[in-house]
């Protein structure tokens, strides 16, 4: 059953705070003992004072997420006491210069520059352009070098060819939506692949993908598309797989072996 707690019960910040909570009111003779943590303050500015909490400000400004918390939801505006320790992480850099600053927040630059996925969201959503300082760590990831070529060059990212270009999937979006053409570099990862190797050659290609059909004719579903879509026609060297598996038999006989037989 809850327990109500006494002020005589009170040893930590975290007891401080839920006694001032409870009370509904502020407690200024437990405020020395809140003040001396960070989340304790914060939750004791949001839900007793309901504004500004002094006390508790220097405990608050040793850590990146209260600070920003509290610029956002008591402050409404920066809280330049804590930016020394929001800049130590990329996250909340991030989140500092999008919903309190609202644009660039050049001393959190170094550390969203150490993170692939806030460099991107830093490019997108504050700079609206390029982030050179971040573009050497979202060279290292395909996922991020893919979606910073799409969304913020609209044109190839050289950096990141690499990196995309050993990740099957990455390479053949990048090939189809920012290349709009053949990613050489990537067609011996897509070629492991079947069904990137399936969609590079109806997409990109628009043609037989001969790299990519040794692995395709492992696979009896994506020998039977390749055959249909692709080749139009019969697809000899898939047919053993096929021959394995009932249903996509019936499909290539249906699809491909009548093909055949009209045309006689």
């Amino acid at each position: 059953m809850f327990r109500r707690i006494s002020q005589e019960d009170i040893r930590t910040p975290k007891e401080a705070y839920s006694y001032a909570h409870q009370m509904s009111k502020p407690v200024p003779e437990l405020e020395d003992i809140i003040a001396q943590d960070p989340e304790s303050s914060y939750w004791y500015a949001v839900n007793v004072l309901k504004g500004r909490f002094e006390k508790g400000e220097d405990a608050i400004a040793q850590h990146p997420k209260w600070s920003y918390l509290y610029a956002f939801d008591i402050l409404k505006d920066r809280f330049e006491k804590g930016e020394g320790t929001v800049v130590q992480d990329p996250e909340w850099s991030y989140k500092y210069a999008k919903d309190i600053l609202r644009g660039r927040f050049e001393k959190g630059e170094d550390v969203i520059a150490q993170d692939p996925e806030y460099s991107y969201w830093y490019a997108i959503d504050i700079l609206r352009g390029r982030f050179e300082k971040g573009e050497s760590i979202i060279a290292q990831h395909p996922y991020w070098s893919y979606k910073y070529a799409a969304n913020v060059l609209k044109g190839r990212f050289e950096k990141g060819e690499n990196i995309i270009g050993q990740d099957p999937k990455w390479s053949y979006w990048y090939a189809k939506n920012v290349i709009k053409g053949r990613f050489e570099e990537g067609e011996d990862a897509i070629a492991q692949d079947p069904g990137y190797s399936y969609y590079y050659a109806m997409d990109v290609i628009k043609g037989r993908f001969e790299k990519g059909e040794n692995v395709i004719a492992q696979s009896p579903e994506w020998s039977c598309r390749y055959a249909k879509n692709v080749i139009k026609g019969r697809f000899e060297k898939g047919e053993k797989a096929i021959a394995q598996d009932p249903e996509w038999s019936y499909w290539y006989a249906k699809n491909i072996n009548r093909k055949r037989k009209k045309g006689v």
